[in-house]
């Protein structure tokens, strides 16, 4: 099974601060390996720079360099899938942000699973399973909670 990679792990397993720092980068080493079926898209990347280079967001954030670095390291990587929006993207989106009444930052919530599914990814991994249950075409799991990555 294809699972797309929410910003927070990533977050998680470079934020030298974070108490989940371990288990996220065994989810980051196993799909570095191949072993999971990673995916990722490029609204994860700009979130995570822009989380990680933000003194207000992380107590030791990293530096704009470290944080481009990584970013492009990840998006070169064969090992995870990239995927991106679709002509009937930004049209689905709104449609399901007005059925679900979103509001705010949850648009991007919505922009991130309707990227999902039209690339045929069914699962997430994500910190942030309130805000993606409401996506009911998208398998939610939180890896950070569990005993095992």
């Amino acid at each position: 099974m294809r699972i797309l990679i929410d910003t927070n792990i990533l977050i998680h397993a470079f934020n030298r601060s974070s108490p989940h720092r371990e288990k996220a980068s065994k989810i980051l080493i196993k799909a570095l390996r191949g072993d999971i079926k990673a995916v990722i898209s490029p609204q994860v990347l700009y979130e995570f720079y822009s989380i990680l280079t933000n003194p207000r967001r992380v107590e030791r954030p990293l530096s704009p360099e470290e944080a481009a670095a990584i970013c492009l390291d990840l998006w070169s990587t064969p090992n995870i899938e990239k995927i991106i929006s679709t002509s009937t993207t930004l049209r689905e989106v709104f449609k399901l942000a007005g059925e679900l009444g979103l509001r705010g930052g949850t648009i991007f919530d919505c922009l991130l699973a309707v990227t999902a599914k039209e690339n045929g990814v069914k699962a997430i991994y994500t910190e942030n399973e309130r805000d993606f249950r409401r996506f009911t075409f998208l398998k939610v799991v939180n890896p950070l909670r569990g005993a095992e990555a």
